[in-house]
């Protein structure tokens, strides 16, 4: 907790500009719990519809499967973006931009969003991991399994096809979503507290969220860290790009590591 507010401690100390309107939040976070269990439920019936078209093995699952899996990321993607959306017309001013900070993409979003990507996945989570290694046996080995998993699905084209999902994707709906609707619902929760607690909360639990979506608990640590550092990003210049950057660079540099094994 005392390095998580370290991340967030000047995140509020800067004078008011009109970015802090995408900042005060919408009351929409039944609808971005319900968008997240839909995305779910259609990421479920996508993948059986694919596997049944495709005629494939009673064994195949998203995580062993690229069929499987890029109608596993179809499916839950349609749920979050059909709630950023929803919440954004009912429950906001129709416009991504004033209620989720979706702006234009500035040089300054490639220069501090690319460069925090890199250092997270290259600097902090080896760092974040260090003290565990002596307790968990081959733990760099284990915490590159599932992304060793995914990209070893796809071959030539598919290989392609999986980079731009992870890469480009990713990225733009799991910021829309967990920095955009999410961070934002949750600060509109807190409203009642200073600007600074209510913050502060938005991003741990938006985080810890973010961390947990991904179904891998030996990653959680590290996820949960970097989306608050992601959702830093968001409070302190309320936009999505440098984040969304920031998150291109941090699965691309997975995925450029990996791709000798192909």
């Amino acid at each position: 907790m005392v390095a998580a507010r370290a991340i967030l401690v000047k995140v509020n100390q800067w004078e008011p500009t009109p970015h802090q309107d995408s900042l005060r939040g919408i009351n929409a976070l039944s609808v971005a719990v319900v968008g997240f269990l839909v995305g779910y439920l259609l990421a479920t019936i996508y993948v059986l519809v694919e596997l049944t078209l495709t005629n494939a093995p009673a064994t195949a699952t998203p995580s062993n499967s690229f069929g499987a899996l890029i109608a596993n990321l179809l499916g839950l993607w349609t749920g979050l973006l059909a709630a950023v959306i929803y919440a954004s017309k009912k429950r906001g001013t129709g416009s991504l931009k004033l209620d989720f900070g979706l702006k234009g993409i500035m040089l300054q979003d490639l220069v501090i969003g690319i460069p925090v990507g890199v250092l997270g996945q290259l600097v902090i989570i080896p760092i974040l991991y260090y003290p565990f290694e002596h307790f968990v046996p081959n733990l760099s080995q284990k915490l590159s399994q599932p992304a060793q998993t995914i990209t070893g699905l796809g071959h030539g084209g598919g290989f392609l096809v999986l980079a731009l999902f992870l890469a480009v994707g990713a990225p733009i709906v799991e910021e829309l979503y967990f920095r955009g609707l999410l961070l934002g619902s949750l600060k509109h929760r807190f409203s009642r507290l200073p600007e600074s607690a209510s913050s502060f909360l938005a991003a741990i639990i938006s985080s810890v969220l973010f961390g947990l979506a991904h179904g891998e608990p030996l990653q959680l640590l590290g996820l949960a860290f970097f989306g608050l550092i992601l959702a830093a990003l968001r409070l302190k210049f309320g936009r999505l790009g440098p984040g969304m950057f920031a998150h291109g660079a941090f699965n691309a540099v997975t995925l450029i590591a990996l791709i000798k094994i192909h």
